[in-house]
């Protein structure tokens, strides 16, 4: 606790605008960043909701073909081994 030092805003000294938003806003324009030319807040702190559903679409199209592929895959293996296994029931 003692090493964490509080900082006071300052005291206005113009007392012509004395409003509430002043007051408000008081100390938080300073410490303001400067905004990037060209750039737009909205894409650091927000996402676009339409970009991110067709990405997330298209993923999931994805990785249904690539199930569907196995799927496949796999009933073919498994029709191998029961011939097999057939062959082996009938001593060919």
């Amino acid at each position: 606790m003692r090493d964490l030092e509080l900082t006071l805003p300052e005291l206005i000294t113009d007392m012509s605008d004395l409003s509430v938003d002043r007051v408000r806003l008081q100390g938080t324009l300073s410490q303001r960043l400067p905004s990037i030319p060209g750039v737009s807040v909205e894409s650091f702190f927000m996402s676009n909701r339409a970009a991110e559903a067709a990405a997330y679409a298209a993923a999931m199209g994805l990785a249904f073909e690539d199930s569907h592929d196995m799927d496949v895959i796999m009933r073919a293996k498994a029709r191998a081994h029961a011939r097999q296994a057939q062959r082996y029931a009938e001593g060919r």
